[in-house]
């Protein structure tokens, strides 16, 4: 136990450092995890969420406000008609794959949201149990963890620019870890651009959260405003109009960086081949289906 212990924390420091990428930290995760078994595995899912949560809000203070802005008014409507047609055109597939309703809106969710986070957040107003919790977010990491690896290689393949990759990536890779590692790795700009972009998809939990409430009366007492959106917005406002302190938010942007880094360590030391085994063909089958087409068309769009 104490082996394993040691293991797992020398795991998280060697992520500290800056030439792991977030690929390469999923993947030490995920190995370590299936070597020595992680022996934190009860936590690692809070701290995860926990880092990756901070890390986004420290991303705000390597942006300024007017790119925010800029970014946003330009992105609105795109994001919106991809977030509204994802949930449609899931919601559709679960039903013509006759698939149960609670993993069908989970799935549906994750990939037009957050991953994760919406999984989350939208299975505490559903009051979803342990295995569609499990199944719906298992998926989204596993696809999440295969964005992070080919979506650089296919950005430089379609010869992406920045700016084209980072709206890509924000918009067709599900949790906002994964959106970030692939962006990292292409690029500054990319980075800005995806980050921003991302903002705008996140900030889709809050009216999808108070529609399932009024759906599921019972459990209005479950939304809650994500408020790690409003603390990126506050490092971005203090970024722009403190100027005074610029050295002091870029020491705070590199180590959000880094922590998305972290956090993608503990993701993957909480991906196991017993939680993939648990994912059946037609949950599957239709987050590919669903995704794939959001890759294309959002890939057509930014291209």
């Amino acid at each position: 136990m104490i082996l394993k212990i040691v293991l797992y924390f020398l795991g998280l420091v060697l992520c500290c450092f800056s030439f792991v990428s977030s690929s390469l930290a999923l993947l030490l995760g995920f190995v370590l995890n299936i070597l020595v078994e992680n022996p934190l595995n009860k936590w690692a899912g809070s701290l995860s969420n926990y880092l990756l949560k901070v890390s986004v809000m420290g991303l705000g203070f390597g942006i300024d406000i007017q790119v925010l802005l800029n970014t946003g008014r330009d992105n609105i409507f795109i994001t919106t008609a991809f977030v509204v047609g994802t949930l449609v055109v899931g919601l559709w597939i679960g039903k013509l794959l006759q698939m149960e309703r609670i993993t069908t809106i989970l799935i549906s969710v994750g990939t037009a949201i957050c991953g994760g986070s919406a999984i989350a957040a939208v299975g505490s107003i559903l009051k979803a149990n342990a295995s569609q919790l499990s199944v719906a977010t298992g998926t989204v990491f596993l696809l999440n963890a295969f964005a992070l690896f080919i979506f650089p290689v296919l950005g430089h393949y379609f010869d992406l620019s920045q700016e084209q990759f980072g709206a890509w990536a924000a918009i067709a890779i599900h949790d906002t870890s994964s959106v970030v590692g692939a962006a990292s790795k292409y690029g500054e700009n990319a980075l800005h651009i995806a980050s921003v972009t991302k903002m705008l998809r996140i900030l889709w939990i809050i009216p999808v959260s108070l529609l399932l409430v009024f759906g599921f009366r019972e459990n209005r007492e479950s939304f809650k405003i994500p408020m790690f959106i409003i603390g990126f917005l506050v490092a971005s406002l203090l970024h722009s109009f403190f100027n005074e302190f610029a050295t002091v938010y870029q020491i705070l942007y590199k180590i959000a960086k880094q922590g998305l880094v972290l956090s993608l360590f503990v993701i993957g030391s909480t991906i196991s081949t017993e939680s993939i085994q648990k994912i059946g063909s037609k949950t599957l089958l239709q987050a590919v289906l669903l995704w794939v087409l959001v890759c294309i068309i959002s890939l057509l769009y930014t291209n």
